[in-house]
This record gives structure tokens, C-alpha cells and sequence, in this order.
């Protein structure tokens, strides 16, 4: 200020009134500059370039989309940007949202106890502050604040003045609410005592994530900010790959070349969390990720079967379309008897590995049926699958003699132990034709008439095991079905004359637990037809109901 800089003495605050007006609208549109202006050489942060972009770019937009990697600080930016902004603008709501509250308090509690580590001085401009497990909020001296708020009906009738989206990529369940109550909470601008300023930049979004795929709710708000951005509103869209944190040192280009070269790394969850590419396609998709995430709402996966009363457990098995290098898939699920010959279905489990042989395999297959004491094995028996059937059909290691139900010429192989387990799946038989078998998991997947293990990222917020071996083993169930929506979500599907043909996006995804999964959701069709049949066949002839006497005259 020139008096200051002049020395010239400061008699009152109102002689600063017109430079700090000026000094005031000009950090609004460079707050990196601010963050210059208070630092030192003891402060222990300097600004990426890319962070001071950022800033200015959630400053001056209304509707901010940023698509970044890991390493690339996106939450702490994000998050000193809501609190600088609670800091120039007085009685100011800010909130930040995240998928799960617990979550959003803890990665806001985190990032404002960082910014307090870098400038202490700005500790100075809260009056209050309380950090909850689930709960966090501050007031500021300017009686502006910043806090968290649930994606829930509960949050209902709140009213913010801008709102921050931490990984909408995680927020498919949570559209509806987004809609109904969340984006509501901005019906109102910020008042001040001389009215509303036509010059500030109300109703502020800002979404700041990692990629996702192309049918999910994250993709629509990115088209959605990216077509106001190309009509010229208030709208912009940034983002980086992982060569922008590498070549500021904060991720190590060793590290990703080795997950990118992992045979056990996901290519699409690398293009998508280290590449900022939104995979798959929103034409010709087999089924919508909005009905795949509603079916995902099991939180305890099953591993052996339960004292359940009235279910039964059904184990599907892809097998690996060649011995070496490809995968082989299991799932299991649980059913139980709805009255009408349905079933109520859930997908408790799902494993993947790879480099085992035939006898291995059975070997496994057969353990796993005795522990979840299941009803029926399915199995693919189309090429390789042959093999392992006449593993199965062998007493292995102790495990006795398999037999199957559906195909007599495996008859001959019988042997008087023999328990009568697998059910073979032929695409190109009759029973169990593969266009069928599509078509019934589209309408299982559109119906939620299947239920699934929800995410890693939810499972790894509820879990609390600190030992990191421990929660690595209990991740695994959810992990693995984080890779068969990945597998489904790569899928698309055509129709050849009356038949539905299924097709890969990318080559680099295998469908080998879809495959899996898919062949036990058509077995348990099977299961409910025949239920469906026998109960037609034993209604009773209303004749039957009736006696007639012959009249006496």
C-alpha cells in the first residue's frame, strides 16, 4: 500500500479503504498472488504452475471441471480454493461434497490442516472451527463458513453459495440426490448490506476427479460444462495426465511404468486413473453404469456358505481360453426363493487367477463347492472347458467323482459315487444359447433383479483394519468386482439378424468374469422356469373341484 511503502503514517482504517478495495478485487481474480503476498522464506510451500491456473480458473468460472490424476494435488487446490474464497467473500456458504460424508470430512480436515501447516497466518481468519469423524466446519471471522454436506434426502433445504464435488467419479448412486437436493442448496446468491454485487460470480460448481467412464454421471457433467464452455458462459475444463505430477516430482515415472507393464494392472483403470481418459462408449453399450451401480449395494462379501435359512448357492466358472497367460473366473452366488418360483440373487463372491492346469483347477472348483456346499457347478464347456470336465468327472486328491446333469453322453463316466454338480454351458446349443444369454443379463442388469458387492473405494472408507496385509485380503472380493464392471462397462452390444452378439471396446479388457457371471444369472433362469413350469402342471382341474348327482324324478 502506498502509504505504507511511503511510511507516511496510518491514522485510520478508512484511509485504506480505496488500496484494500483494489488489492481485494485483484486477489478475487489472482488468489495465487494473494498466497505470494502473505508468504516468506519460511513458508513452506511454492505453487505449482499448474495450482495457480487452477485457482484463478475456479475464481473467475462459474461451472470449473478439473480431470486429474493421482499426484496431482486436486484436493488440496480444490479445497484452499473454497477457503480463500470463504476468506474474500464475507458471509459466504461454502460446502464440499464427496461421496460419503465420513469421507468428505476427513479429506477436508486433512487439506485444511495442511494449508494451516503452509500459512499459519491464515489460521488467524477463523473464528471457530469443529472437526468431527463425520462433521466439519469453520466460521470465519467474516462470518462466512465452510463445511461438508451428505449426498442425502437429509440435507434437504440447505442453502450454500457454491459447492465443491470431490471424485463425482464415485457418485452414480448419488445422481438423484445431486439433482433433487444437492444442486437446490444454490437457489440463493450472496446478499451483502448493499445488496446483491452484479459483478461477483454466484451459484459456483467446481467438480474436481479422476476420470471415469463414459456412462457415468462424472461424464455428463464434464459434457455438460464442456458444451457452456463452448457457447462462451461461465464454464471451463482442465485436465492432466500423469506426465504433469511426474514432471513436478510427485509421482515417480518408474512406478507407472511398472503398473502400466503389471499383467495384473487393469489397463482401463490406468487409462482412466493415471491417463484422465474417460473409457468405454455411451453408443451401443451393453447395459447403462447407472442400473449396474444401482445393483451394487451388498457390503459383505461370502466366503463359505452361511446357516442361512432356505438359500442355496450357485458356482459359475469361465475357464481360461488358453492355459497360458489368460485368466479363469469364478462367481457365486447365493439365491433364495422368492414364493414364486423366483429367486432372490446376490453375487457374494468373485475370484480370478491365472497359470493353474486342468487338475488344479478341479482341485479348487472342488473345494469351493464343499465349502459353500453348493447345489450346482456351471461350467463353460466350450473349447478348453472340455478339459477340465474330464478332470471333474474324476475323483481328484480325495475329492470324489463329479457328474453332469444336462449332457447324457457324459453318462458313460459315470460311477457310483458320483455327485450329480455340473451343468455345462454350450453357446451354441439350444438350451443355453449364447444370444439368450446376453440378451438375460441385460434385462437382469436394467431390472436390479441382481445384487453385487459395492466398490473398493466404499469398502476401503467402511472397512477400518489398520494392518494393511489384513485389508488387502479383505479388499480382494470387492476389488475383483470392480474388475467385472470393468469388464461389462467395456462391452458392447449388436444384433445380426435375430441373434445379440457381444463385442469388446478395448482388446486390452478380457470378459472372462462377465462370462462367469453371465453363465450363472442364465442358470438360475433355467432354475426359475422349471419352478414356473411344475407350478402350472400342478394346478388343479377346477372339474376335478366339482361332484354332480343325477337328479331323481
Amino acid at each position: 500500500m502506498s502509504e505504507l511503502r511511503n511510511e507516511t503514517t496510518v491514522k485510520s482504517f478508512e484511509q485504506l479503504v480505496p488500496e484494500f478495495k483494489n488489492m481485494l478485487a485483484y486477489f478475487r481474480v489472482y488468489p495465487d498472488k494473494f498466497l505470494d503476498y502473505i508468504s516468506d522464506s519460511t513458508t513452506k510451500i511454492k505453487l505449482y504452475p499448474f495450482q495457480r491456473i487452477w485457482l484463478r480458473v475456479i475464481f473467475r468460472y462459474r461451472m470449473t471441471y478439473i480431470t486429474a490424476t493421482r499426484g496431482s494435488s486436486k484436493s488440496f487446490t480444490s479445497i484452499l480454493a473454497l477457503y480463500l474464497r470463504a476468506m474474500m467473500y464475507p458471509n459466504i456458504k461454502l460446502t464440499l461434497i464427496a461421496p460419503q460424508k465420513q469421507q468428505a470430512a476427513a479429506i477436508t480436515q486433512a487439506n485444511i490442516e495442511s494449508i494451516w501447516s503452509f500459512y499459519p497466518i491464515l489460521q488467524n481468519e477463523v473464528k471457530s472451527f469443529t472437526f468431527g469423524k463425520d462433521y466439519t466446519r469453520l466460521v470465519f471471522h467474516n462470518d462466512s463458513t465452510l463445511d461438508v454436506t451428505a449426498v442425502a434426502q437429509g440435507s434437504r433445504g440447505l442453502r450454500k453459495h457454491g459447492i465443491a464435488f470431490e471424485e463425482i467419479c464415485q457418485m452414480d448412486a448419488h445422481r438423484d440426490n445431486i439433482a433433487e437436493v444437492i444442486l437446490p442448496m444454490l437457489a440463493n446468491n450472496r446478499n451483502t448490506k448493499h445488496g446483491i454485487d452484479p459483478n461477483e460470480i454466484h451459484k459456483t460448481q467446481t467438480f474436481v476427479t479422476t476420470a471415469a467412464t463414459k456412462q457415468a454421471y462424472a461424464w455428463e457433467k464434464l459434457a455438460e460444462t464442456l458444451m457452456l464452455m463452448q457457447e462462451g458462459k461461465s464454464a471451463f475444463v482442465l485436465g492432466n495426465s500423469f506426465e504433469l505430477p511426474v514432471l513436478h516430482d510427485q509421482l515417480d515415472i518408474n512406478y507407472i511404468n511398472e503398473l502400466r507393464e503389471s499383467p495384473t494392472f487393469n489397463p482401463m483403470s490406468f487409462a482412466r486413473e493415471y491417463g484422465s481418459e474417460y473409457t468405454g462408449t455411451s453408443n451401443n453399450s451393453m447395459v447403462k453404469q447407472e442400473d449396474l451401480e444401482k445393483c451394487r449395494v451388498l457390503k459383505v462379501p461370502e466366503l463359505k456358505a452361511t446357516k442361512e435359512k432356505d438359500v442355496q448357492y450357485i458356482i459359475s466358472y469361465d475357464v481360461a481360453r488358453s492355459e497360458k497367460g489368460a485368466s479363469s473366473a469364478m462367481c457365486v452366488f447365493k439365491i433364495k426363493p422368492r414364493g414364486d418360483g423366483s429367486y432372490i440373487k446376490h453375487l457374494v463372491n468373485v475370484e480370478s487367477f491365472t497359470g493353474m492346469d486342468f487338475r488344479s483347477q478341479s482341485i479348487y472348483l472342488k473345494e469351493m463347492v464343499e465349502k459353500y456346499k453348493a447345489a450346482q457347478l456351471v461350467i463353460d464347456g466350450n473349447g478348453l472347458g472340455v478339459g477340465l470336465i474330464d478332470f471333474l468327472i474324476q475323483e481328484v486328491s480325495h475329492h470324489p467323482p463329479y457328474s453332469v446333469t444336462n449332457d447324457s453322453s457324459y453318462d458313460k463316466y459315470r460311477k457310483p459315487n458320483s455327485i450329480p454338480m455340473i451343468f455345462i454351458i454350450r453357446s451354441n446349443s439350444k438350451e443355453t444359447k449364447a444370444s439368450d444369454i446376453h440378451n438375460l443379463f441385460m434385462t437382469s442388469i436394467a431390472n436390479q433383479d441382481v445384487k453385487m458387492l459395492y466398490s473398493e473405494f466404499q469398502a476401503r472408507g467402511d472397512i477400518k483394519r489398520k494392518d494393511p496385509t489384513e485389508l488387502a485380503e479383505i479388499l480382494i472380493p470387492f476389488v475383483y468386482t470392480d474388475r467385472l464392471v470393468d469388464e461389462v462397462l467395456n462391452l458392447e452390444v449388436h444384433q445380426q439378424g435375430t441373434n445379440t452378439v457381444v463385442k469388446r471396446i478395448s482388446g486390452a479388457i478380457q470378459k472372462d468374469r462377465f462370462s462367469a457371471m453371465q453363465y450363472g444369472l442364465f442358470y438360475v433362469y433355467l432354475m426359475e422356469r422349471r419352478n414356473m413350469q411344475r407350478k402350472r402342471e400342478t394346478i388343479i382341474d377346477s372339474s376335478k373341484m366339482f361332484a354332480f348327482k343325477a337328479p331323481s324324478y
